[in-house]
């Protein structure tokens, strides 16, 4: 049982670890959230969280479309239903889509607002899952 603890405690602060080296990579970018298109992105890995519900007895797959940095803490931005696309940061008339967007911590503020009170932000996911997307970011900065 000892083993155990010790794992999930190992487990947990690696996850800690990886999610505080991706916001300060985000800070030192001066990046608020990043948004990919999965569409076209490319990515070598498929950016996806078991989600579990918090009232309910029920999990989902939830696809992770980008990263937001907010108040110190860094989400996960799910395909859907978070209602943030890259089609909310491009003119059609006059641009192409993009594949990835990124925003300045204050303009992400004012386009995304509070994480917590919006659906569609999560900070779920297991190690192996965080490490994924975090392969995705880096890719994504990369387009």
């Amino acid at each position: 049982m000892n083993d155990t603890h010790t794992y999930r405690d190992s487990v947990a602060k690696l996850l800690q670890n990886a999610r505080t080296e991706l916001l300060d990579n985000m800070k030192q970018r001066n990046i608020g959230a990043v948004i990919w298109n999965l569409q076209t992105a490319g990515f070598h890995y498929v950016p996806e969280i078991v989600h579990h519900s918090e009232d309910k007895d029920k999990t989902r797959v939830a696809r992770i479309t980008g990263f937001y940095a907010y108040a110190d803490r860094l989400w996960l931005i799910e395909e859907e239903r978070a209602d943030v696309s890259v089609d909310d940061f491009y003119n059609p008339d006059t641009e192409v889509r993009p594949t990835v967007v990124t925003l300045t911590p204050d303009k992400a503020a004012e386009s995304l607002g509070d994480p917590e009170a919006r659906k569609g932000f999560t900070m779920q996911g297991s190690l192996e899952e965080w490490l994924t997307i975090a392969d995705c970011y880096f890719e994504a900065l990369a387009e």
